[in-house]
């Protein structure tokens, strides 16, 4: 949104990985959640009119007059409404708030969620102008536009404005899509994280644009690279009915149905605080021990240089085992088998700020083949491609290429692991040849029929793979398709038949290439459920993930048992207790999480942690929310 028209432009293996420098913490330094009645006079201010007569159509030909009745708070959200109704000139109203003279902001994270308004004509917006225009008019001091959009709203776009004042002004752009789906369908995060020398812009945590100082400029102060974005700015919100930016600037193009509303739940800033991460080291077990199997006790010394430490957490590789709250930092993993294991001490700040310290563990007789995450996968299941067993290559994998290509998950395996764009992220195992494979334990709970679903991209035509279970083919060879491009993922399905019991499920491929992000066995066509009790605990991945509005999370207790099941977000605060220290009897169970918190609001969409708490048995699966 802005002012001119846009147009114008052996034993042990035991190694210590210690991290820990001065980073920047996002601290919330302002907020308002619009939870009361009325807008706060304090941090807005309602604007009026219609631009005229200095800036009619406020430089972009818009068609709407904003009044204040067009302003309400009511329902926790700030609503703008427009409406086709002639006022003062103009066809449309609408509404308009800002915070100039009463809040600015010079640097930091900007963040809005919001519903937007939808419809041929809209212009919903969430942008920043300079307070007082340092370096000169439009735009030689520059507007950051955090989101705009215009009629079907399916796409969002961010922009700079800089350079000379108008007509010598210039920009840069960019936008993001949901593949098809409108951003008024539901609610939406749109934020900037704002530097010295970057902008960044964000959909819902996915960047999108980055825009460095040198690549902004102002005429006014040609020697400072930082200008003009290193002064104070306000925040505006509008939905602008008309303009520029929607190729309608008369009334007789106007296509949306009224009255539109636009929806913001919340506008958020925070300030980058300078944090010196706090310091851990795994003092027990130490170089050359060889702790036999069952109990291990670790310990940790962990301190912080300004502020204090919170809490020591000990992961499995990704799974988290539990966490100590106080000096000495002390954690017992029990009933450990022999195997080899990566055992991470993480040590997180009063200010967020965290450093880990990992020991690469082999433990009493060593490795052999066994499970990733400690306990097989119990069909139904996803299974990440990346949580391959243990046991290394010739044992757990064939790979053909020494050393992680992708550098990412398991960086001391052969198995080239890479970032992974499809839905819900985490990683995806890449560069995959013909011959090479990758086993799972898992666990089949009943004979019959199960489908097996490959989530894989490709760009090849005639890749191939099959899948095994315990050395018996149970696809045949599947071609999967091309899906046109590495990071474009598709679904390949099969039928397959299993034998109940524990097996080992090998995947192959027969002819290059895949990237694959995972298996997926999402139900049970048919079969004989069995009547025994679970063998063991286990906390299954929930089901759907990614998932909207609810999931369902099953455990397994092998007898009775104090159950704590647990919602916590990516910075370890609590979400949602759904089991909290119940007797919980032996068997199968299921919780629903409806994606709410503890105080009934819809969480923001995002990635968040499931953790179970069952007598000495802990275990966390990571969830996705998607809007």
């Amino acid at each position: 949104m802005h002012y001119r028209n846009r147009m114008m432009l052996g034993l042990v293996v035991f190694t210590i990985l210690r991290a820990s420098s001065v980073s920047a913490t996002y601290s919330l330094t302002w907020s308002d959640e619009f939870d009361g009645s009325s807008l706060n006079a304090a941090n807005w201010t309602a604007d009026i009119g219609n631009g005229c007569p200095s800036l009619c159509g406020w430089g972009n030909n818009e068609l709407e007059y904003y009044r204040s009745q067009n302003v309400t708070v009511t329902g926790g959200n700030l609503v703008l409404t427009a409406k086709a109704e002639s006022y003062g000139g103009s066809s449309f109203t609408s509404g308009k708030v800002h915070t100039r003279n009463k809040q600015t902001f010079l640097y930091g994270r900007v963040e809005m969620r919001a519903k937007l308004p939808t419809g041929g004509g809209m212009w919903p917006a969430f942008w920043m102008m300079p307070q007082a225009d340092v370096y000169g008019g439009w735009a030689a001091s520059g507007e950051i536009d955090i989101m705009e959009s215009a009629n079907a709203t399916t796409s969002v776009g961010g922009a700079l404005h800089y350079g000379g004042s108008w007509p010598d002004n210039t920009s840069t752009s960019s936008s993001y899509s949901l593949g098809g789906a409108n951003f008024a369908d539901t609610f939406h995060i749109y934020s900037v994280e704002w530097e010295p020398d970057a902008i960044r812009w964000y959909v819902d945590g996915v960047l999108f644009m980055t825009r460095t100082s040198s690549q902004w400029y102002t005429n006014a102060a040609p020697g400072n690279p930082r200008a003009p974005f290193d002064q104070e700015f306000y925040i505006i919100l509008n939905a602008a009915v008309g303009g520029e930016y929607t190729g309608c600037t008369s009334s007789g193009c106007i296509s949306a149905s009224f009255p539109q509303q636009y929806l913001i739940d919340y506008v958020r800033v925070y300030e980058d605080i300078t944090n010196v991460a706090p310091t851990v080291s795994i003092t027990s077990p130490t170089a050359g021990d060889n702790p036999p199997a069952g109990d291990i006790v670790f310990t940790a010394e962990a301190a912080d240089a300004d502020g204090s430490v919170v809490t020591v957490e000990f992961f499995l590789g990704a799974m988290y085992l539990g966490a100590d709250t106080t000096a000495p930092y002390i954690f017992t993993w029990t009933s450990v088998a022999d195997g080899c294991y990566t055992v991470t001490a993480k040590v997180i700040d009063d200010l967020g700020g965290s450093s880990t310290d990992t020991v690469d563990l082999t433990v009493g007789a060593g490795c052999g083949q066994a499970p990733y995450l400690g306990t097989p996968f119990v069909l139904p299941v996803r299974i990440e491609a990346e949580d391959f067993d243990i046991g290394g290559d010739g044992i757990a994998y064939y790979d053909q290429d020494l050393g992680n290509t992708g550098g990412q998950y398991r960086p001391g395996e052969d198995v080239d692991i890479e970032a992974c764009s499809d839905t819900g992220g985490g990683y995806g195992v890449g560069w995959i040849s013909a011959g090479e494979w990758l086993e799972y334990t898992v666990v089949v709970p009943a004979d019959g029929d199960y489908t097996l679903d490959l989530r894989y991209a490709s760009v090849i035509s005639g890749a191939k793979y099959r899948v095994e279970f315990d050395g018996v083919d149970v696809t045949g060879e599947v071609i999967a398709p091309a899906s046109g491009g590495w990071q474009r993922w598709e679904t390949s399905s099969s039928t397959v038949t299993l034998a109940a019991g524990q097996r080992t499920m090998r995947f192959t491929a027969i002819a290059a290439g895949f990237n694959i992000n995972y298996i997926d066995f999402p139900f049970v066509t048919t079969g004989v459920a069995q009547e025994l009790p679970p063998t063991g605990f286990v906390l299954h991945p929930c089901y759907p993930n990614p998932f909207n509005p609810s999931t369902t999370i099953r455990y397994d207790l092998p007898a009775s048992a104090t159950v704590g099941l647990v919602v916590y977000d990516v910075a370890g605060r609590l979400v949602r207790t759904l089991v909290a220290a119940e007797t919980v009897g032996a068997g199968s169970h299921e919780v629903v999480w409806n994606g709410r918190d503890e105080s009934g609001r819809a969480a923001s969409a995002g990635v968040y942690y499931c953790r179970l708490d069952a007598g000495p048995y802990a275990q966390t699966r990571r969830m996705t929310l998607v809007k």
